[in-house]
């Protein structure tokens, strides 16, 4: 199936949400690191403004905690990454719950990643038309998910998320054998911690194999 088919769907499905709760539809992306989820969710979004919708994309990296928390239980620890990468809290304040208010609004970031330091909340408003799509590899844990209005999940076997990851963060992380590294002993290890614990693919109200960008397999709908 091509993209724009998929597209389609998915944006009649939140229509229909619209028009059924007439306010801010807030939509999930998940799957694990390397699945395509940030290009997917990027090409959704304009996809959407180029079509009748007002879409923001809201990055959970925005969200991170500060490297004392996020690396207490060590720079490579899969439970760590998966426990304390991010100000689960905040996301769901600043950003779930604040669009549902009867002045919605959300706020981008709280931490910038690059420097480490914290960022003052600013809040954006928003209307009740706009629809919020974030994309993030653990958003259906137990403090997301009864948040999402729609929950997608992209599947894609870790062979191929990995070769992905390592072409883009090949330089980040310092080349083939350090970013495999880490991604075998820190970011996979903990998706299968967070598979195991949250069953993604059973709570996703939609699922798509994105193994292949030219023909997505619609499995859920």
């Amino acid at each position: 199936m091509k993209e724009q088919e998929v597209f389609h769907i998915i944006r009649e499905k939140i229509i229909e949400i619209q028009q059924l709760k007439l306010k801010v539809v807030r939509v999930g992306i998940n799957g694990v690191e390397g699945t395509g989820k940030t290009v997917f969710c990027e090409k959704f979004t304009k996809y959407l403004n180029e079509n009748g919708q007002r879409a923001i994309q809201i990055t959970i990296d925005g969200f991170h905690n500060p490297k004392v928390i996020r690396y207490k239980q060590g720079r490579n620890s899969a439970i760590g990454y998966y426990e304390d990468a991010y100000n689960e809290k905040a996301f769901v304040d600043y950003v779930l719950i604040s669009s549902q208010k009867e002045r919605p609004f959300y706020v981008a970031q709280i931490h910038n990643l690059e420097t480490d330091e914290q960022v003052i909340p600013i809040k954006k408003e928003l209307t009740n038309q706009h629809i919020l799509l974030t994309d993030g590899a653990y958003l259906f844990k137990k403090n997301y998910k009864e948040h999402w209005d729609i929950k997608i999940y992209l599947q894609t076997d870790f062979t191929t998320a990995l070769k992905r990851g390592i072409q883009r963060d090949f330089d980040l992380l310092g080349g083939l054998e350090a970013t495999k590294y880490k991604y075998d002993n820190r970011y996979h290890k903990a998706s299968k911690i967070y598979i195991e614990e949250n069953r993604p693919t059973e709570i996703a109200d939609i699922i798509i194999d994105n193994t292949d960008f030219e023909n997505l397999l619609l499995l859920k709908r």
